[in-house]
């Protein structure tokens, strides 16, 4: 394999320099599922000569459940696509790789910083790498805003809630703000947002839930006032939300740094659009407050007793990825971060506004507890099914919160 052309931290660099067996590697991704995304994937398997690379698509929603039943079957892949917040899900299956023992840790943090491999880490493990990284935080539609005579972005919640207002009254049939309102995974994010915004947490210091306190109440109110007063919609989920934000419907809504990817690909513009996709601070409840996002990336993983080794062909794909040459275009054609040390101070990220301009409005991004859960899973339907019933109006807010405290006491414990 042609390690020279590899850009990674010297020391990765030469323990990846080792002659590789000619064997195939399979490789288990979500992006390659996806239609617009999958010549990115296609292209980084082309370029890699250390052996055939069999891709297998699944839809993200899926990948958990099959990377399970693989598992149960002994069918796992050879490398597998997940995602930082969905990792635990399937951290103990037992075949997954340590990445600590494979390379070492000192190399790793030559190459990574400390914060994105802690993505990755559990229990101690580094059972998977980063490869790319940022929040999911809000972005803004400025030709809706300015469609609806929205000057400036909000930047405040009374300012939020003026614009949302103004974006219903002046664009027919709009989504003001694209609030997922279906599939529990999607509420979640939601949710956790409005509670932290509202001075919230979903959960104690000490993992207790805390979902019916004061803040989380009014963080629910405020998400079901918006439905009833056309301001969001039920019935979304965030590939509703992306579309409705591309063809020009929705002013606001969260998603990861592929915000801009989805607006070109769904509006049909390609990079015409570009101008209007605009990362921006959640709005804050009061003036002084920190504005809200949450770490998000996707992560590697290996797996495979055979794999356990620096040169196998798994671990080389797996340093391909991560190689500046195909870590870096990969990263900026999905509007994302590379997580490599390298990658970030490419030229090609350095000088790209979207992603200067999502870094800035990334404060201080914090972790979603939730999913690191071992009940997370259950934890996250539970969530999912009370917001639904006070966005529904089945219940009240303060009823649904109720009812989501004394189910998550009895799944946690507490």
């Amino acid at each position: 394999m042609k390690f020279g052309r590899f850009a990674m931290a010297t020391a990765v660099a030469a323990l990846m320099a080792l002659p590789a067996a000619a064997t195939d590697v399979e490789f288990m991704s979500w992006t390659y599922a996806e239609d617009a995304n999958k010549p990115l994937i296609e292209s980084m398997i082309e370029s890699f000569d250390g052996g055939e690379v069999e891709a297998q698509g699944y839809a993200w929603g899926e990948m958990n459940k099959n990377y399970l039943l693989r598992d149960r079957t002994n069918t796992l892949p050879d490398v597998g696509q997940s995602q930082a917040r969905l990792l635990p899900i399937i951290a103990n299956i037992d075949d997954l790789q340590d990445f600590n023992e494979i390379i070492g840790r000192d190399k790793l943090l030559e190459t990574f910083d400390e914060g994105y491999l802690a993505m990755g880490e559990i229990d101690g493990k580094q059972l998977a790498l980063p490869w790319i990284v940022g929040t999911i935080g809000m972005v803004a539609n400025t030709e809706v805003l300015d469609a609806a005579g929205v000057e400036g972005i909000p930047a405040t919640m009374d300012e939020f809630k003026a614009a949302l207002v103004a974006v219903r009254d002046n664009v027919p049939n709009s989504v003001p703000l694209g609030l997922a309102t279906k599939n529990p995974n999607s509420i979640l994010l939601d949710y956790i947002t409005w509670v932290w915004t509202f001075g919230g947490e979903p959960l104690t210091a000490d993992g207790k839930p805390a979902v019916n306190s004061p803040e989380a109440v009014a963080a629910l109110e405020f998400m079901t006032d918006a439905v009833s007063e056309r301001l969001a919609a039920p019935e979304i989920d965030r590939p509703d939300a992306r579309r409705l934000f591309a063809q020009g419907a929705t002013a606001f809504y969260i998603d990861a740094p592929q915000a801009l990817s989805f607006a070109r690909d769904f509006s049909g513009r390609g990079e015409e659009i570009d101008a209007a996709v605009k990362p921006i601070k959640a709005p804050v409840l009061k003036e002084g407050d920190t504005p809200v996002s949450i770490q998000w990336g996707h992560v590697l993983t290996v797996f495979g007793d055979e794999n356990a080794s620096a040169d196998s062909p798994a671990v080389e794909f797996v340093m391909h990825l991560l190689s500046d040459q195909e870590l870096v275009p990969y990263a900026v054609g999905l509007s994302t971060l590379p997580a490599t040390k390298s990658g970030i101070a490419s030229e090609e990220v350095q000088s790209d506004q979207y992603l200067a301009d999502w870094a800035a409005a990334s404060v201080s991004p914090k972790r979603n507890t939730i999913a690191s859960l071992p009940q997370g899973a259950e934890v996250t339907t539970v969530i999912g099914e009370e917001v639904q019933a006070s966005l529904l109006g089945q219940k009240s807010p303060q009823e649904a919160a109720d009812d989501m405290q004394a189910r998550l006491e009895d799944i946690l414990g507490n």
